[in-house]
């Protein structure tokens, strides 16, 4: 089976200067969706297609993630002769873009001077829920165990990443999954933003409807493989199986 990599997305808020660094298997879709909702005209959104948006719609956006004000007109232009070298080029914000390039993407002076949010979750239930993911659409699905497995030869889920630069997390807030409703009101309120919009629900729960506590999937086996696999961010946060 091929790895796959979940979709997601950021936004760059210039009217309440934050940027939001969209990490992946993390609820991110439904920040992203309410969060789109106070962003103004000259926000950053980049796009998410149907399956991330569910039965929600974004307020705002998509918007601005291809050629920034200071490159309009003419930018558009010279983007379309780019192509697909565009966000090579450094023209377009694009999904799951790690933090060193969205710093070198903006004014690296602008980027340290925002708040960096970004969404964690603990290592092992986010595995659970990449597996359920992953094999959304196979009519013969590979046994957890195996799919764990598999993913040991391969790189890891781009979440460190994401919030990091040299190895060092740049994220001055950090939503936790499990608390999610409560952190997000919490940020949003700091702010200044009085009405804290809704978390919809984005993209479908893949995973069974009577949830099973995710250390049921595990052996003490798959259990340390992934503790080795995501090590930066379980000693990071103090992450516990």
């Amino acid at each position: 089976m091929a790895a796959l990599k979940p979709p997601c997305a950021m936004i760059i808020s210039h009217r309440h200067a934050f940027i939001f660094l969209k990490t992946q298997k993390t609820a991110g879709s439904s920040v992203e969706l309410a969060l789109s909702e106070i962003c103004g005209p000259d926000d950053v959104i980049t796009r998410m297609n149907a399956e991330e948006r569910g039965d929600s719609d974004l307020r705002r956006g998509p918007q601005n993630f291809d050629v920034p004000p200071a490159y309009r007109p003419w930018g558009a232009a010279l983007l379309h002769r780019l192509g697909a070298r565009a966000r090579r080029s450094g023209f377009s914000y694009f999904q799951h873009m790690p933090a060193a390039l969205v710093r070198r993407r903006m004014n690296p002076a602008q980027f340290d001077a925002y708040r960096k949010v970004t969404i964690v979750r603990n290592a092992w239930d986010r595995e659970v829920s990449l597996y359920f993911w992953a094999t959304r659409r196979l009519s013969d699905k590979p046994s957890f165990d195996s799919f764990v497995r598999r993913r040991v030869w391969r790189p890891e889920m781009k979440t460190f990443e994401i919030y990091a630069i040299k190895g060092h997390s740049v994220a001055d807030t950090v939503l936790r999954y499990e608390t999610l409703a409560e952190d997000f009101a919490a940020f949003v309120q700091s702010l200044g933003v009085e009405q804290v919009p809704e978390l919809p629900r984005a993209k479908g729960n893949f995973r069974a409807k009577a949830k099973r506590d995710y250390r049921d999937f595990y052996t003490d086996e798959t259990a340390e493989i992934v503790r080795r696999r995501y090590a930066r961010e379980i000693a990071l946060f103090g992450m516990a199986f």
